[in-house]
């Protein structure tokens, strides 16, 4: 049997504790932003039009990192946070990273005329009026987030509201970009 001192203990626990690995530092700041890898098993798919009637899929984005939001407008937290996903948006970039803000059974014209209330430049706006995607995505309520990864992996899920174009929640997106 090994008998560790105290002094020898602690000192094991420390470099432990020090030289633990970068994936677990980044879900451990990640959980802290209320971002997780989900439980099960997402098939993300889209086959969706935007307010124009173009046609977006998941395919579309393969090679970025992409935020899939889904709301509606008479959600108040789905309301309040948009406006954050558009300034995520526009802080990632185009050239790595996607946002997307699927609406989930709304008018387009309902829609529209929310949209003229906020700030809205740096998303693309999607159309689920056939209410396809909560089955698809496992929707229980709204708002719900997904960060799909560049090979088009769910890599992370979120429920409810949160501020998007927080520096840390920028940070944490990003990781999820590099890691991919």
């Amino acid at each position: 049997m090994i008998r560790l001192s105290r002094r020898e203990l602690l000192a094991g626990s420390a470099a432990v504790a020090v030289t633990g690995t970068p994936s677990f530092a980044e879900e451990t700041n990640l959980r802290a932003l209320g971002l997780a890898e989900p439980a099960f098993n997402v098939d993300a798919e889209l086959n969706i039009p935007d307010l124009t009637g173009a046609v977006h899929q998941l395919e579309d984005y393969r090679g970025k990192t992409v935020v899939v939001s889904f709301w509606a407008t008479w959600c108040p937290p789905c309301r309040k946070e948009m406006p954050t996903l558009a300034r995520l948006g526009r802080e990632l970039g185009t050239d790595d990273y996607a946002v997307l803000a699927v609406n989930v059974g709304d008018r387009q014209d309902k829609i529209e005329a929310f949209l003229e209330q906020i700030d809205h430049e740096g998303m693309a706006i999607l159309l689920d009026n056939k209410k396809d995607m909560p089955s698809k995505w496992f929707l229980r309520g709204l708002p719900v987030t997904y960060i799909v990864d560049a090979n088009g992996k769910v890599a992370l899920g979120a429920i409810g509201e949160r501020v998007w174009d927080a520096p840390e929640m920028i940070a944490g997106i990003r990781s999820v970009g590099k890691t991919s």
